[in-house]
C-alpha cells in the first residue's frame, strides 16, 4: 500500500496580533491514554477558531458505504487532539500547542489535526507508534493495521516502517494528510520532534505555524487522493491541484507555507523590525545554485543540492509583493479546487505560472539590496 507522502518543513514563522492562550488536558474524550503508552493531551481552549467569512471555507462530509460516520474534511470547530512520548515534558507539549493555536486564530481552524510529538527515546518512540495505531483503528474500523501500522524493524535493521522512528535520529517535523478513498477517517497528523529544530531553539515556534500552514493549504482540497496506479508514491491527482502536475515537488506549497510563516512570525510582539529581511537575505544564497540548475522552480525538488525551499521562498515574496498577502494565502489558495491550479494562479496573479517564473528569474537577478526591497 502506498505511503502516505510526509511534507518535511524546514523552517518556520511565527506572528499575529493576538497571544493566544491554551489549556491542555490530559483527560480528553476517545484519546485518553494508558501509563504504559505515550502521554497523551488535548487542548482544551484553542483562539478564537472560528474563521472570517472572507477565509472560511465550508467542512466538506462524505458518506462512506462501509463506515457509519460521515467523514469530515475543511474548516472546523473541533479542537485538535496531542498526543506526545512518555520523555516529552509538559513544557514541549504546551509551548507546542500554543503556536499552533496562535496558527489557529491567524488563518482559521481545520482538520481534524492531530499533533503527535516525538521525544528522544526508542523506547518511548515505540510505545507512541502502539498509540498511533490504537488511535487508528478506534476511529477507523477499516484501518490497515498491516501496512499503516508500525511493522517490520525500522529501528534496528531499517527494514520496515512506522510513523515515527525516523524522529528519534533525524528530528524535524511534518504535516501528513491522510484524506484517501480506502480509508473511513480522514484527518492531518502534525509531527513535530524534539530537535532540528528542538523546543528551545527560537526556530520551533515558527515550524510549527509553517506545519499548520500546510493544514490549511491541504484542507482547501477536498478532492480524496486516489489509489497509486502508477507505483510511484510521489504521484497524486491531489498535486495537480498543488502545481499543475501529479509529481509532488516544493514548489507553491513550501515556498508559501515557509513565507506565510516568516511573515507572520516577523509581526509577533517582541520580534525586531529587521527580522524578515534578515531571513530573506539568507534564504537569498539559494538565488545562484537555482540558476546553476538550469530548472524552472517548478521542476525543484525536496532533495536538491541547495534548499530549495529558499528560492521558493522568494518566489511567493514576490507574488505577494505584487498582489497582497490576502491574494496569496486567501483568494488563490480558496479558489484551487474549483478553478484548477493554473486558472487559479493566472486569475489573481495575473500571468500563468510559467510566465511569472521567467518574469521572477529575471528579477531576482539583481543585487540582494534591490532584492531586498521588497521585504516589509
Amino acid at each position: 500500500m502506498k505511503k502516505l507522502l510526509i511534507l518535511l518543513l524546514l523552517v518556520s514563522m511565527c506572528g499575529g496580533s493576538e497571544q493566544v492562550q491554551s489549556e491542555i488536558s490530559e483527560n480528553t474524550a476517545n484519546t485518553s491514554q494508558t501509563e504504559d503508552t505515550a502521554n497523551t493531551s488535548q487542548t482544551e481552549d484553542t483562539a478564537s477558531t472560528s474563521q472570517t467569512e472572507d477565509t472560511e471555507k465550508p467542512s466538506t462530509s462524505y458518506e462512506d458505504s462501509d463506515v457509519s460516520n460521515e467523514i469530515f474534511w475543511g474548516a472546523t470547530e473541533e479542537q485538535p487532539e496531542v498526543y506526545a512520548a512518555d520523555d516529552v515534558s509538559q513544557e514541549t507539549i504546551d509551548l507546542t500547542v500554543e503556536w499552533v493555536n496562535k496558527a489557529i486564530g491567524y488563518w482559521g481552524s481545520y482538520g481534524p489535526l492531530e499533533i503527535w510529538i516525538v521525544g528522544a527515546g526508542k523506547e518511548e518512540t515505540i510505545a507512541l507508534d502502539e498509540k498511533w495505531c490504537d488511535v487508528r483503528t478506534e476511529k477507523d474500523p477499516t484501518w490497515n493495521k498491516q501496512w499503516d501500522c508500525a511493522n517490520g524493524d525500522p529501528y534496528e535493521s531499517g527494514d520496515g516502517w512506522s510513523p515515527f522512528y525516523r524522529y528519534i535520529t533525524d528530528g524535524g517535523a511534518a504535516v501528513s494528510n491522510y484524506i484517501r478513498d480506502d480509508i473511513g477517517y480522514y484527518f492531518n497528523a502534525l509531527i513535530m520532534s524534539s530537535k532540528y529544530p528542538g523546543p528551545e531553539e527560537e526556530d520551533y515556534k515558527p515550524v510549527v505555524m509553517h506545519e499548520y500552514f500546510h493544514v490549511y493549504q491541504q484542507a482547501n482540497l477536498s478532492i480524496p487522493e486516489l489509489p497509486d496506479t502508477d507505483g510511484d508514491w510521489r504521484t497524486s491527482n491531489r498535486n495537480v491541484y498543488f502545481n499543475g502536475f501529479e509529481l509532488q515537488v516544493p514548489f507553491l506549497m513550501e515556498g508559501g507555507a515557509e513565507y506565510m510563516a516568516q511573515y507572520w512570525y516577523s509581526m509577533e510582539p517582541g520580534v525586531d523590525a529587521g527580522y524578515l529581511k534578515r531571513v530573506m537575505e539568507y534564504k537569498a544564497e539559494a538565488i545562484k545554485p537555482y540558476f546553476n540548475t538550469g530548472k524552472s522552480l517548478r521542476e525543484l525538488g525536496y532533495d536538491e543540492e541547495f534548499n530549495s525551499y529558499d528560492i521558493l521562498t522568494w518566489f511567493v515574496a514576490y507574488l505577494v509583493h505584487n498582489t497582497s498577502e490576502e491574494t496569496f494565502r486567501i483568494d488563490f489558495w480558496t479558489q484551487i479546487e474549483d478553478l484548477g491550479f493554473e486558472e487559479a494562479f493566472k486569475s489573481n496573479f495575473g500571468k500563468s505560472a510559467d510566465e511569472m517564473i521567467a518574469e521572477f528569474d529575471t528579477w531576482v537577478a539583481q543585487p540582494i539590496d534591490v532584492l531586498l526591497e521588497i521585504i516589509p
